[in-house]
């Protein structure tokens, strides 16, 4: 008699069936899976957890996701629930997103003595959603018995969508394409399809080596799927050297960039600010002595303040331009006045011209806030007002990349570089540069600004257009529309740097159709899960 391959279902004993949860109602007990099942996701979590910078692995996210498709494959075939699937999913999101997001207790420890408890609230509202995708790989599998390698990447790709459209909630910091950063010959694909499209590869790999896995007596069965895994990582290199050679970069303009590394409790301090702009302002002259930049950037906040209520920055940013007329990009705070009492504030950037106005174009307010910290998610944020500088900041809508004379450019706030979709709005208005402006002090000496900084590569693929960063303590830096990263500054150092930015003329597919392919995962998997519950789920002896 043949074992029972991946597709034999086999009546389950009673105890695998009560850890698989099957009770009625909802209780703690039904998260915690059988052993056989909680180590796998215990395994991938472990595995999840150094499969992005500034680890330099990148092995790890081809395995992370293994362990819990072969789970979760076996659980299909021992008659197990898709409850209990949840329950893997589950552990694996809550300690996968533990070991790389600590750092969220350490930047809110800024703000809030409750730091602790916002860094286990961030976990307990992601890894609900983990445990969604599990459960729905469960039932995909249950109901259809496709290959880990078709059903495993339609799930995960549904999956980061989703966190990256959760209105005021949303945190797509960690796709499985940002794990290709290091390598960007590996990530010219995302030209194609986005983030989404090197997610898809890496987690279809994932399939195939759980499919072979729990194919292993069969030899022929693992070869193939061998063959298919060393296939694809030969066509997306050989796609990658093919754009990376092909490509023309056309070069725009000397943009150069101030990191003043102003600690961040130092940042706020009334009596600090005098010394900040002496330092911006320093570096600034030197700047312009010694580089014939054509815009000068400043970091996200470099004036800690609103511009409104200090007349006398206005005054340092018209004696900079007078030394030789270079515009400056710099981070500060705006308000918007309706009436007296009614107002609200932004984290801004503005553009000091030529001539040291700023009156010439609109202040670009950030659109994309960080929870809590910026905007408390789903309330009014008049309500904050009273608490300065915390959860009440406005939001800017439909804002136009500003142009110069080398031509136009579009600014992301902070974290707003993890979100696809702006930089893609900038490149289809024109944009042939992305600025992004930020202050990482607030993260610590931690991996977080090593995976902040990495989205930019994935940003200038999809786009093909160079990326120049400001960081108030690091990591500077300037991002070619190949992905390359140049002159990387490191942290907490006074830095200044001038780079030639470049772009392209290149359309992608991208900036064309958008995120077409997790468009098609997201719609996919809804499909196949409406199609199971309507054949019912298989009854079980």
């Amino acid at each position: 008699m043949s074992k029972p391959g991946p597709g034999t279902r086999k009546k389950a004993p009673a105890t695998l069936n009560e850890a698989a949860g099957r009770t009625r109602g909802f209780s703690l007990r039904s998260l915690v899976p059988d052993a056989r099942f909680l180590i796998p996701a215990l395994v991938s979590a472990a595995l999840f957890a150094i499969a992005f910078p500034p680890f330099p692995f990148v092995i790890p996210a081809f395995f992370c996701l293994t362990p819990l498709a072969v789970a979760i494959a076996r659980l299909v075939d021992s008659g197990g629930s898709p409850r209990a699937a949840a329950g893997m999913g589950f552990w694996f999101g809550l300690l996968g997103y533990a070991c790389n997001l600590y750092w969220i207790a350490i930047a809110l420890s800024l703000y809030t003595k409750l730091a602790i408890l916002g860094y286990v609230a961030s976990l307990i509202w992601l890894a609900p959603f983990v445990a969604l995708f599990a459960a729905a790989l469960f039932t995909l599998r249950r109901s259809t018995r496709w290959p880990m390698a078709i059903l495993l990447p339609a799930a995960w790709v549904s999956l980061e969508l989703t966190l990256n459209y959760l209105s005021d909630l949303s945190f797509p910091w960690l796709p499985l394409g940002l794990s290709m950063a290091r390598i960007p010959l590996l990530a010219q694909i995302a030209e194609v399809s986005g983030v989404r499209g090197v997610s898809f590869w890496i987690a279809a790999t994932n399939g195939l080596l759980a499919d072979a896995w729990l194919m292993r007596a069969e030899r022929r069965s693992v070869l193939i799927r061998g063959a298919a895994i060393a296939g694809m990582v030969a066509f997306v290199a050989l796609y990658g050297m093919w754009r990376m050679s092909a490509i023309t970069l056309r070069d725009i303009a000397p943009i150069a960039v101030v990191q003043p590394n102003i600690p961040q409790e130092e940042k706020w301090q009334e009596d600090n600010r005098d010394r900040i702009v002496g330092i911006l302002s320093q570096q600034t002259r030197a700047l312009m002595t010694e580089s014939d930049a054509q815009l000068i950037v400043w970091p996200e906040v470099a004036l800690p303040g609103f511009l409104s209520e200090h007349p006398e920055w206005r005054d340092t940013l018209n004696a900079l331009s007078a030394i030789d007329r270079t515009p400056i990009l710099f981070g500060v705070l705006d308000i918007i006045y309706r009436t007296r009492e009614d107002y609200s504030y932004f984290n801004a950037a503005m553009l000091a011209d030529s001539s040291g106005s700023v009156d010439g174009q609109p202040a670009y307010h950030k659109e994309f806030l960080v929870p809590i910290v910026e905007r408390v998610p789903f309330v009014n944020p008049e309500w904050f007002k009273s608490l300065k500088y915390f959860g009440g900041y406005g939001r800017g809508v439909d804002q136009p990349p500003y142009s110069l004379p080398f031509g136009k450019f579009g600014v992301l706030i902070c974290y707003e570089s993890i979100y696809p979709q702006l930089s893609r709005e900038y490149r289809k208005a024109g944009a042939d540069l992305l600025v992004n402006i930020t202050n990482d002090a607030w993260f610590g000496k931690s991996i977080a600004p090593y995976q902040h900084e990495s989205h930019l590569v994935l940003r200038a693929i999809e786009n093909r257009v160079g990326i120049v960063r400001s960081a108030n303590t690091g990591i500077s830096e300037y991002v070619d529309p190949l992905g390359r990263v140049h002159g990387a500054t490191p942290l907490f150092t006074r830095e200044a740097r001038t780079w030639v930015a470049q772009t392209t003329d290149a359309q992608t597919p991208y900036v064309l159709a958008g995120d077409w392919l997790g468009t098609a995962s997201v719609l996919g998997t809804l499909i196949g899960l409406v199609l199971a519950r309507r054949r019912g789920l298989p009854k079980t002896e």
